[in-house]
């Protein structure tokens, strides 16, 4: 499974707002719908989705 960081569209900063593991973009999109309480054809226009690598993970600030 993969990791799948969502984001606002409206937002300049890409920040991540949630993380979903998915086996791929359309189940993470299902999942995001899931969780927002949002019809799937919503989530596209609402969030920017992205795959995050393993190298994403071993650069975070807090890791242990």
């Amino acid at each position: 499974m993969d990791t799948y960081s969502y984001s606002y569209r409206t937002d300049s900063s890409n920040e991540p707002i949630g993380r979903v593991q998915a086996t791929g973009l359309f189940e993470a999109r299902r999942k995001i719908a899931y969780i927002k309480r949002l019809d799937v054809d919503y989530v596209d226009s609402l969030f920017k989705i992205k795959k995050i690598d393993d190298h994403g993970k071993q650069n975070r600030k807090d890791s242990r």
